[in-house]
């Protein structure tokens, strides 16, 4: 079956991409789900400064997933440029990469995107717009409708690539936050990230994470993003759409396209069960040759009409 699709600006062979954060730099997974088997990867979010991350644990598995309270550590712009986009590029030649980036303010997403603009090989930049936004006051950038909008606003102006916004699903208003990133020249959007959440040691009688507070990923978030998703897609049909939390197994990334979405990303599952992205490839052809459909456009947004 034709698994092509087009989203954000180009086209994926399939509709699978690789969730940042989940797929490391891109080479951690080559022998067990191979970079270019996927549409399309985006690597570990790049903030201009390395990170540390957040004080340990920074995991625990919960009911049906996982929280995590990494803190965006990453190597920081200069080795993310010198050294890691350079290896995974070596390794996997064929492959789409994108690259997530992680700015605490205006300015310093700004500096990402021109530092990184011009790299052939990144096709694309996915706005990490859950990170503070230190400069407003510990606010989200994806829970303020104006400053998204800046914010999309001044990155088309020097971006050579497409711009992608992960909407943050803490936000009481996804869609208007969706709408103001389609105004402002979004090439697409992303729904959703992680939820915010916790876990106590009873017998600890502590939060289990360092940070206490973490993001909720994995299956038990599905149902709370495709109902994102969904939304956004009634409202601004014309509007590139990604689909992301909660995925699986081939059934959930097929409800993700029938919401309207063109591209769906997969990552916590990776972590259970590396060959999660085959199972779900196959499992859509199937899907498209018993429901009758040549194209994932023929059954994109189905659900939503």
């Amino acid at each position: 079956m034709n698994l092509s699709t087009k989203v954000g600006g180009f086209e994926l062979s399939n509709p699978f991409i690789a969730a940042s954060g989940t797929y490391g730099y891109g080479t951690e997974y080559s022998d067990l789900s191979p970079a270019k088997e996927w549409g399309a990867v985006i690597l570990k979010s790049v903030s201009k400064n390395p990170r540390p991350g957040n004080v340990p644990p920074r995991c625990c598995e919960t009911d049906s997933g996982m929280i995590n309270s990494i803190g965006l550590a990453n190597v920081g712009l200069e080795k993310f440029v010198a050294e890691k986009l350079p290896a995974f590029v070596a390794a996997n030649p064929d492959a789409v990469c994108i690259a997530s980036l992680a700015g605490e303010t205006l300015d310093e997403f700004l500096y990402l995107a021109e530092k990184l603009s011009g790299i052939g090989t990144i096709k694309a930049f996915e706005l990490n717009i859950s990170c503070p936004n230190v400069a407003k006051g510990g606010m989200h950038f994806g829970a303020d409708c104006n400053a998204s909008r800046k914010l999309v606003e001044e990155m088309k102006k020097i971006s050579s690539v497409p711009v992608w916004v992960k909407v943050t699903p803490s936000t009481t208003d996804p869609v208007g936050v969706a709408t103001v990133c389609a105004e402002a020249g979004a090439d697409a959007v992303v729904a959703t990230n992680t939820i915010p959440a916790m876990k106590i040691d009873i017998t600890r009688c502590r939060p289990v994470l360092g940070n206490t507070f973490g993001g909720l990923s994995g299956p038990a978030i599905f149902p709370a993003s495709l109902r994102i998703a969904y939304m956004i897609h009634r409202a601004l049909p014309e509007l590139p759409l990604v689909g992301c939390g909660g995925v699986d197994c081939g059934e959930k990334a097929v409800q993700y396209i029938l919401a309207g979405c063109s591209a769906v990303e997969i990552g916590t599952a990776t972590f259970r069960r590396p060959d999660t992205l085959a199972e779900v490839k196959q499992f859509l052809s199937d899907y498209m040759e018993k429901m009758g459909f040549n194209s994932i456009e023929e059954f994109r947004g189905l659900a939503a009409r």
